[in-house]
């Protein structure tokens, strides 16, 4: 039978609240017609607003969800009170044979993963030869469009700087029309930091100190593309990761694999430039070594399932080149161990271990985003309108301003000292998971369901 989900990896898959309120009302079997699985599919009817019920049913394998119904959300709120039901109760759906409508499209997602794959079949020779040269052509036509792309922000940085760094900050429309420059010169990386440049002037108080280290990382960017020939291969892997130029997946796949007991760390689900991001921190029982693994998916598509914070995936990650190879991709799976709220526990260190590992990092990939944090007793408070997370030593740091469950984290916490997983980027810490006596309690998770 298909393997049951848990109610919180449901609601991640939910498009916004609203759609997890209105998938909650219909999370009961009771309302349901027909319902069934097989080892890969989940269906029911259920009765909308016209004669005849809405068919809905749900590839676990995708996942992927199809339903009758004219919503234009996906999944839809019959797709998530299906699956809501499925979380709770497998034994509500019969084993049998799926009705034709159901069988019909899962029938056509098989043949179309079979096209997919014959595709990717190897070539003849002359075929490869000819994918080859053009892929170059294409690889050389990009880089001459970033080169311009770079060149054209390094003249209009000066001489937007040259006015103050006040005045330029409050016209927002040149730095639009400067971001959309660098989409079109195919550098999305850039274009991203540039609006993070922007968006300083409204992070906090001191918005100037944000603003100019953004804008002197942003330069120290310019400066290394310019002498990109003469970089180690590790820091050029970086700078065009940053960039927004990665290697395919089936590259990085062909490599050997790291095997260890993969434990999940923590998660968060975003939205950046009309994609959802899904950031997963994991961390080998044996190695020691943190991944990450990165996921997109389009406005209609849905996020992979991960497991619950905890939760160990038996496997082999392959990692991309870096200085620092963090960011990973499943290369193959063998089974899913229970959560353990010790692999979090244990993976936490004081402020010093922060500080230090950040400063390791730091200096040999000078454009660090994040990283990722176990924090040990630490004590969340608010102190006038700012809050901190401040340790046994009376030291404090910055609690991210965007985290937005400040007060359930000061509640679960109960005043007293918690353990933490989560990022932090130099500023500010951004929790992801919390260990609360037995147990742990992702903050993804949590916030989708209060949304």
């Amino acid at each position: 039978m298909a393997s049951p989900w848990t109610v919180e990896q449901v609601i991640g898959m939910a498009p916004d609240a609203a759609s997890t309120s209105a998938g909650r009302k219909l999370a009961s079997a009771a309302k349901w017609q027909r319902l069934g699985q097989t080892d890969r599919l989940v269906w029911g009817e259920i009765k909308g607003s016209g004669s005849t019920p809405y068919q809905t049913c749900i590839d676990t394998a995708g996942p992927a969800f199809k339903c009758s119904c004219p919503s234009r959300k996906f999944p839809c709120k019959h797709a998530l009170g299906l699956a809501l039901v499925h979380a709770a109760s497998t034994s509500a759906f019969a084993a049998d044979t799926p009705p034709e409508w159901a069988a019909e499209w899962l029938a056509k997602r098989e043949a179309r993963s079979e096209r997919e794959t014959k595709t990717a079949e190897p070539l003849d020779q002359a075929t490869e030869q000819r994918r080859v040269a053009a892929q170059s052509k294409r690889r050389d036509q990009r880089e001459e469009k970033m080169q311009a792309g770079v060149e054209e922000l390094q003249r209009w940085l000066a001489d937007t700087l040259r006015q103050g760094l006040a005045r330029a900050m409050e016209q927002h429309q040149p730095w639009d029309h400067m971001t959309a420059r660098l989409v079109d010169a195919q550098i999305p990386g850039l274009a991203r930091w540039l609006r993070r440049c922007q968006e300083a002037r409204y992070g906090s108080e001191q918005w100037q100190d944000t603003a100019l280290q953004a804008l002197s990382r942003l330069q120290l960017i310019l400066d290394a593309y310019q002498r990109r020939e003469t970089l180690p291969e590790p820091v050029k892997a970086d700078l065009y990761e940053l960039l927004g130029v990665t290697q395919g997946k089936e590259t990085i796949l062909a490599q050997p694999g790291v095997a260890d007991t993969w434990r999940i760390m923590g998660k968060w689900t975003g939205d950046a430039d009309r994609l959802q991001v899904q950031r997963t921190w994991l961390r080998g029982e044996r190695t020691q070594r943190w991944a990450l693994l990165l996921d997109f998916a389009v406005a209609n598509a849905v996020l992979p399932i991960t497991p619950e914070e905890g939760a160990g995936i038996e496997g082999e990650l392959a990692f991309y080149p870096a200085t620092w190879p963090v960011r990973a991709l499943l290369k193959t799976r063998q089974g899913t161990q229970p959560a353990q709220p010790s692999a979090l526990i244990a993976a936490c260190e004081g402020l010093e271990g922060l500080y230090r590992s950040y400063a390791e990092r730091l200096a040999a990939t000078p454009w660090l985003e994040r990283i990722p944090a176990g924090l040990r007793d630490v004590t969340p408070v608010k102190l006038d309108d700012h809050w901190f997370l401040i340790d046994a030593e009376h030291r404090r740091i910055p609690l991210a301003r965007h985290f937005p469950l400040r007060w359930e984290l000061l509640a679960m916490g109960g005043g007293e000292p918690v353990q933490l997983f989560g990022e932090w980027d130099g500023d500010a810490f951004f929790p992801l998971t919390i260990a609360d006596g037995s147990r742990l309690q992702g903050f993804h998770a949590l916030h989708m369901e209060l949304s």
